[in-house]
C-alpha cells in the first residue's frame, strides 16, 4: 500500500483504486449527490456501537436531512470521500469528510469505517487523502471530537501525529492534527 501513497496524493479529486492490506480492493472517490441511497445503506449497516462513536451519542437512524447534507459537498469548504468495495457495486465501506469551521485555518474532521473493514489501512488512506485536500484548500489543522472512551480512534489519531488539544465536557476530547 505504501507505493500507492504517491498516487493518492495526486488523486484528491479522482477515483483511486487500492488494494488493502487484506487483499480486498476498494475505490476511493469524492461523495456525489447521487450517493444518498448508498450512504443511507452504509450508515444503516453500521453497528450501534460504531454509530455512537461516529456521532458521539446513541443513534438508531440518521435523519434524512443529515443524509442530504452529507451529499451536499462542494469539495472546498465541505470535502467528503467514500470507499466503495469492488466486489459489490455501490457498497460504501467507509466515509471521511471535513467541514471548514469559523477559524479559517481549521476544519472539523469525521471518519467512519464499517465494522468488518477496520485495521486494514482504509482509515489511514482516507485520512491522508483528506489531509492532502486540506492542504490544497489552505487549511493548517484538522480537528475532531472523540468520545473519551474511544481508545481505538485516539490511538489511530495519535499514530497520524494528532495531539489531544482539549478535554471537553460530557466525556469528549478534541484531537488536533496540524497539517
Amino acid at each position: 500500500m505504501t507505493r500507492m501513497f504517491s498516487s493518492l496524493l495526486e488523486a484528491v479529486r479522482d477515483h483511486v483504486h487500492l488494494r488493502l492490506d487484506d487483499s480486498r480492493y476498494v475505490t476511493i472517490r469524492p461523495v456525489l449527490p447521487s450517493d444518498l441511497d448508498a450512504l443511507r445503506r452504509f450508515f444503516a449497516a453500521l453497528s450501534r456501537a460504531t454509530l455512537r462513536l461516529r456521532f458521539l451519542c446513541p443513534v438508531n437512524e440518521l435523519p434524512e436531512q443529515l443524509l442530504r447534507e452529507f451529499t451536499a459537498v462542494n469539495q472546498r469548504a465541505h470535502v467528503a470521500f467514500v470507499a466503495e468495495f469492488h466486489g459489490a457495486a455501490g457498497q460504501i465501506v467507509a466515509e471521511a469528510r471535513f467541514v471548514r469551521s469559523a477559524d479559517p485555518e481549521s476544519a472539523e474532521l469525521a471518519l467512519v469505517v464499517a465494522d468488518d473493514w477496520r485495521r486494514i489501512g482504509l482509515g489511514t488512506m482516507l485520512t491522508r487523502i483528506l489531509v492532502q485536500r486540506a492542504r490544497f484548500t489552505g487549511l493548517h489543522r484538522l480537528c475532531g471530537d472523540v468520545l473519551e472512551d474511544n481508545m481505538a480512534m485516539r490511538g489511530f489519531a495519535h499514530s497520524l501525529g494528532a495531539r489531544l488539544s482539549q478535554v471537553m465536557r460530557h466525556g469528549l476530547v478534541r484531537l488536533s492534527l496540524d497539517i
